[in-house]
């Protein structure tokens, strides 16, 4: 009997990914009617598209990063061989949340005319968060796929955690940002605005994050110093 293709899984889930979209993309397009809105932009006609495409799609990277941060947080804290199993797992639900979340974005941005949606300090917060989530989930993969073999090795573990959990922080508010953006904002919206963060004006870093930023990127070298001597 021949093997089966290492990678027959992982083409298999792609595939099933991308159907998924189609479908998505094709109920969206029958439930908005025409499929698009009309627009005229400095007196220039337009054309744009309806925003149920990307609240449809837009949910496919945000459960698929979600998901593999939830497996990364059980792995930092089990070595049982279903934490171990799901490991493998991880990376390519990270790498199709990528590719789902460049669908996503590319759609965000054909809703509304650019001059319009810059011209709101919301919508330009909520563009900034998105292209910090899809690169920063980008880069995550790629880097955690390169070096899965150490991740939860030592303290390089608790690396791997504090990483995961900036990035399920910041897809957790880029979507609140959408839903306030839609009209419909949440509880993550107001706890934000009383740490010193109003989405609904130009964004601004408070003090205390930047002393945030300089002790987190602090911490995470020491961290990675103490993993590499503790590995030679």
């Amino acid at each position: 009997m021949t093997p089966a293709h290492p990678y027959l899984p992982t083409l298999r889930t792609a595939l099933a990914t991308t159907a998924l979209l189609a479908l998505g993309a094709g109920a969206a397009r029958a439930h908005g009617g025409g499929g698009g809105v009309e627009t005229a932009v400095e007196g220039m006609a337009g054309f744009s598209l309806s925003p149920v495409y990307h609240i449809l799609v837009v949910h496919f990277p945000i459960a698929l990063w979600l998901t593999a941060a939830l497996f990364v947080f059980f792995r930092v804290f089990s070595d049982s061989v279903l934490a171990v199993r799901l490991e493998k797992s991880v990376w390519p639900l990270i790498l199709l949340g990528s590719l789902a979340g460049f669908v996503a974005y590319g759609l965000g941005l054909s809703i509304y005319p650019w001059s319009a949606i810059t011209q709101s300090p919301l919508g330009r917060n909520h563009i900034m968060l998105a292209t910090w989530t899809l690169s920063y989930w980008t880069v995550l993969g790629v880097l955690g796929y390169r070096y899965r073999s150490h991740l939860f090795e030592g303290a390089q573990r608790w690396v791997t955690f504090v990483m995961t959990l900036i990035g399920a922080t910041v897809v957790t508010i880029t979507g609140t940002l959408g839903g306030s953006l839609n009209g419909t904002p949440s509880l993550v919206t107001k706890t934000i605005g009383k740490l010193g963060w109003e989405v609904y004006m130009t964004f601004y870093l408070p003090t205390w994050m930047l002393w945030a930023f300089g002790l987190g990127a602090v911490a995470i070298v020491a961290l990675g110093l103490l993993g590499r001597r503790a590995h030679a």
